[in-house]
């Protein structure tokens, strides 16, 4: 990678980060207006590359749906609300290939934007408006963990690397790379636990252990969005951040890593 491009991913990921930081510390009004900020942007790069595999759809299935969701998860709390509303945007969705005379597939195309990226994304919704208790320690796990294995993969990977990881989805990655990702990213997913060990007293080992396993969502996460990219004939899903083309394709590792993080969490409390 260039210099010059290097430092246009530092100044942007700096830029990110700034503006993420008070978005979550002022409340959950401000966390759940930025996640579907997020959502909003990535279920139009998503549509944008299922329609380069030849589907015809529409972001606007996964962000009325999207809407719904971050409305019934500031105002109620029943979990059935949440399948309703989902089941009836989805229905919509249908009802517009039956009305509209639009192929099955290209419906279902839309379809699938309501599940990768948008039900991953409204997973950081619905934890936006946890208690902080809940909502810091998962999020600084996912965030210290899955970015650290990101940056560590790439830079001992360029170092170290010589066996490909997946060749055939990406390139560039190794096997040195992962697994100094996840060994470093893990270590680093302690740094939460020293953050957080006097405001959520969750044991050590638990953030050990879910660090661990947020390292390897991470990873797997990118290789999936990876693979999308390279089915739809694409370098990057936008060029929206500058160094780090689109949205999905800095929130991928996020979005696979999250979810195991807070069932993770959650688990080992019921335990």
């Amino acid at each position: 990678m260039k210099k010059s491009n290097t430092l246009t991913r530092v100044v942007t990921g700096i830029a990110l980060i700034g503006f993420l930081v008070p978005c979550v510390w002022l409340g959950p009004i401000t966390r759940l207006c930025f996640f579907y900020t997020v959502m909003w942007f990535a279920a139009r790069e998503m549509s944008d590359a299922l329609n380069r595999m030849g589907f015809v759809t529409s972001p606007w299935t996964a962000r009325v749906l999207a809407l719904a969701m971050c409305l019934l998860f500031y105002f109620r709390d029943e979990t059935v609300f949440y399948i309703s509303a989902a089941s009836i945007i989805v229905m919509f969705g249908l009802l517009a290939a039956l009305f509209r005379k639009v192929q099955m597939r290209d419906a279902l195309g839309s379809c699938i934007i309501c599940f990768y990226p948008t039900l991953f994304l409204l997973g950081y919704a619905y934890l936006s408006v946890q208690p902080d208790t809940v909502l810091y320690p998962v999020l600084l796990i996912t965030l210290f963990a899955a970015a650290g294995c990101d940056i560590f993969a790439y830079f001992f990977g360029r170092a170290f690397g010589r066996h490909k990881l997946c060749p055939s989805i990406s390139p560039h990655k190794t096997v040195e790379g992962a697994l100094a990702g996840m060994v470093l990213g893990t270590g680093l997913g302690m740094v939460a636990w020293v953050i957080m060990k006097d405001f959520a007293p969750i044991p050590w080992y638990i953030y050990l252990i879910v660090s661990f396993f947020c390292t390897v969502a991470g990873q797997l996460g990118d290789l999936c969005a990876s693979m999308i990219k390279r089915q739809a004939g694409i370098k990057d899903f936008s060029d929206l951040l500058p160094g780090h083309g689109g949205i999905i394709d800095r929130i991928d590792s996020f979005c696979f890593a999250m979810p195991v993080v807070f069932f993770a969490i959650s688990l080992f409390h019921a335990i």
